[in-house]
């Protein structure tokens, strides 16, 4: 009754305390709501958003250039502030100084999280959850050991216990042990096991205390469900339905993210091209308007002399402030999309209406130079204009190979069909084989060797048997296996809808190449028509039979305007080329460029010519594991 009663008041203490911190909590909450949101000082307390920096360290790198954005002219492009680069030096460039695939659309600032590098492969390589050696180490040995010391002192309603119901103990048990996990599922392990037991038991044998030792070796192997290499390599031990990551579905999404990561380097070098022939053409466009302009100034003071009237030399006039304001335009440009990836087709089509200084800093973003150091890139290279034939059934089939987004798909269909072997595992029973087995030793007869009756110990146990389990329906594995099948059908049919695609594209692609090269031949004939338009007019000019003032001034017009179109179709028919080249899956073959997954040794290189040097390939395999065989890369 006393400690009934003293419980009673331990518990009302608590109660009390627990009413006053409850009402302590109500009391600041309500002067806390005492503010008035309408008040000048309280409402602008309360609804003011304070801005929050992080505290800065080594790893937030600072980057500041020293130079500003210099003011160019036409009259002050001079050599000494040029730099010529053609475009296999501006993809050395980009590769060389930039390890973050950037785009034109600067996704770098608006989405940082969907930018790929090239640390994303290891990173997926290295993931401690579903890397490859994440997926590994569940097959690891794991070495474990434990150390645990006890004081008891205890009251028994028995007197045999202690000395008359009184039991004072000290008690330690210590254990070291190995266990492992095989790639069939099973579960192997071994482990020593020491209690030492000092106690005031009257009826011990030993006194005042004792010693037991014993050896224990335990295996369990699952016989149907878990069971089996192919099932642990795809799902990993400790799978569920829906949750695998076993060594092959880990391999998997390695390759699949350096696809992904080739993919990426594919658009970052179709992205430099862009910026390349974006500001070649902005340099023909600036030349072709200076010359417009020029010509139109000569007019303009030929008619001056001729004391012409007002009106056709403000006429005339009206054409110079004309072609002028467009020499502005060209030179600085305005900052407005140019052409890049997927605006039309998937490599980029041509939009090259930047102007230089525009689509120079876009090529120096691009290839990780500096945005300004005092000089302007100008284009070396010149476009090609020899016509380019393809064999449409090669091209295809070199697409459908080698395109980066179907290979990558194809690698989604094998995890798919994996996961679905991986499920249908999950329809069958669980059942176990368990087996265990120890040799105990007491006092001074360690595992009982010193026994004259046994050789191997005089204490020895084992066991043996089975566990079965079944789910009544199958309920939630006949749900993942539906799962996996309609995964697999998706990704059946996209990959379908992407060979499709792939046909389209490279279609457009072929046939944009044909369309740009015939309409690079007809402008070249335009532009030839029309400058032997206007040198006609000049002799007729200065025989004396002067030309309609109108005719002149609009073929100054078409002159600029053939010009223009003339080296669009230019760098439109270098940009089809490369298209081909994008929806074929093999633009990097086709810039010189090549990946490596890093740089291998010369110790490294050296076995590896001796193990291929050995090997006989003339020999076929007498079978071939059907999981990892299918892994072939």
């Amino acid at each position: 009754m006393g400690s009934l009663i003293i419980m009673s008041r331990i518990y009302l203490g608590l109660s009390v305390a627990a009413t006053v911190a409850l009402s302590g909590c109500l009391l600041n909450e309500s002067k806390t709501s005492r503010f008035n949101p309408g008040t000048t000082s309280g409402g602008a307390g309360l609804s003011q958003l304070k801005s929050s920096d992080a505290v800065p360290s080594a790893n937030m790198p600072f980057y500041l250039e020293a130079n500003s954005p210099l003011e160019f002219d036409e009259n002050n492009l001079s050599a000494d502030k040029i730099r010529p680069m053609t475009l296999n030096d501006c993809i050395a460039q980009a590769l060389s100084s930039s390890r973050v695939m950037k785009d034109l659309g600067v996704t770098v600032v608006r989405s940082p999280q969907s930018v790929i590098t090239n640390l994303d492969p290891a990173l997926v390589y290295t993931d401690p959850r579903l890397g490859e050696e994440a997926a590994l180490s569940a097959f690891d040995a794991n070495l474990f050991a434990s150390s645990m010391y006890e004081d008891n002192d205890r009251g028994l309603n028995n007197r045999f216990f202690g000395v008359d119901g009184n039991l004072r103990q000290d008690l330690s048990t210590s254990q070291l042990g190995i266990n492992k996990r095989s790639a069939t599922g099973g579960l192997f392990g071994v482990r020593n096991v020491t209690i030492y037991d000092r106690n005031n038991q009257q009826t011990n044998r030993f006194v005042p205390f004792s010693w037991e030792n014993y050896l224990e070796a335990q295996v369990r192997q699952p016989l149907l469900q878990g069971a089996g290499t192919e099932f642990n390599r795809i799902a990993g031990p400790g799978a569920a339905p829906g949750q695998f990551n076993g060594v092959l579905l880990a391999r998997i999404r390695t390759d699949t993210n350096l696809v992904e990561f080739e993919k990426s380097v594919r658009d970052y070098l179709a992205d430099v091209e862009n910026a390349y022939w974006d500001l070649y053409y902005a340099y023909r466009d600036l030349d072709a308007r200076i010359q417009a302009r020029d010509i139109a100034k000569l007019t303009l003071e030929d008619l001056k002399v001729k004391l012409a009237s007002t009106g056709r030399q403000a006429q005339a006039e009206e054409q110079v402030f004309r072609f002028q304001s467009e020499i502005v335009d060209s030179l600085n440009g305005r900052v407005i999309d140019g052409t890049r990836n997927n605006n039309g087709s998937t490599g980029g089509t041509f939009r090259g209406i930047g102007g230089i200084r525009v689509s120079e800093r876009k090529l120096r973003f691009i290839c990780g130079m500096p945005i300004n150091d005092g000089t302007l890139i100008s284009t070396a290279d010149t476009a090609n204009q020899a016509r380019v034939l393809y064999d449409w059934d090669e091209a295809i089939q070199e697409a459908l190979s080698q395109r980066e987004e179907l290979r990558r798909q194809r690698w989604v269909i094998k995890q798919r069909e994996l996961e679905l072997i991986a499920s249908r595992n999950f329809l069958k029973p669980q059942l176990d084989m368990v087996s265990q087995y120890r040799m105990r030793g007491f006092g001074e007869d360690l595992y009982g060797t010193q026994s004259a009756t046994s050789t191997f110990g005089q204490y020895q146990e084992w066991q043996l048997g089975l566990e079965y389990q079944i789910p009544v329906g199958f309920r939630r594995a006949n749900a993942g296996v539906k799962n996996a099948q309609l995964a697999l059908v998706r990704e059946s049919e996209v990959l379908r809808e992407q060979e499709r695609a792939v046909h389209f594209g490279l279609s457009n692609a072929i046939n944009e190449s044909k369309r740009a090269h015939d309409n690079l031949v007809l402008q070249e004939k335009r532009l030839y028509s029309i400058v032997a338009q206007l040198n006609a007019i000049d002799l007729r000019n200065e025989s004396g039979e002067a030309a309609e003032l109108d005719v002149r001034l609009e073929t100054h017009r078409r002159l600029l305007d053939a010009r223009l179109r003339f080296h669009q179709a230019e760098v439109e028919h270098m940009l089809a080329l490369r298209n081909v080249n994008v929806e074929k899956g093999t633009l990097l073959r086709y810039c010189n460029v090549f990946l490596n997954e890093s740089a291998t040794s010369a110790e490294a290189a050296s076995d590896a010519i001796q193990r291929i040097a050995s090997q006989d390939y003339s020999k076929v395999p007498a079978s071939r594991d059907v999981i990892v065989g299918s892994q072939a890369r």
